[in-house]
């Protein structure tokens, strides 16, 4: 018993020091390697714009950190990346399609069936209407 515990003392030692040694060299690009804005405080010239987002020409409107982004694009990008790993699943299914048999056509299909009831979801709870 006290032999399976001894082994695995070398695994934890070498977990702490990794940790140790991966918040250190954290530390050490915060303290050395970050930008400080050091004008930033000295308001030298506030009305500059120095510090303004750049809106590719055009005015800002409001405090650009804190603009709603509409939850839409969000819901796209989820969906694509769902489809998108679908297709990567069922590559290697279609490669190895002649030797899996029955059972492999089945569960493929059950794989699909799902991914069609969440579209199916989707396009009911009007997910993926473009316009408001």
């Amino acid at each position: 018993m006290t032999d399976n515990l001894t082994a695995y003392i070398g695994i934890v030692i070498i977990a702490v020091v990794g940790i140790a040694v991966a918040l250190l060299t954290m530390e050490v690009i915060w303290k050395f390697l970050r930008v400080k804005d050091k004008d930033k405080d000295k308001n030298l010239n506030a009305n500059s714009g120095k510090y303004d987002t750049y809106e590719c020409g055009e005015i800002a409107v409001g405090n650009p950190k804190f603009s709603n982004v509409s939850f839409k694009y969000y819901i796209y990008a989820l969906m694509f990346v769902v489809f998108d790993i679908e297709a990567v699943f069922l590559f290697p299914w279609a490669v190895e399609f002649t030797n899996l048999g029955l059972l492999g056509y089945a569960e493929a299909m059950l794989f699909i069936a799902l991914i069609l009831v969440a579209l199916i979801y989707a396009i009911n709870k009007n997910f993926l209407k473009w316009t408001d």
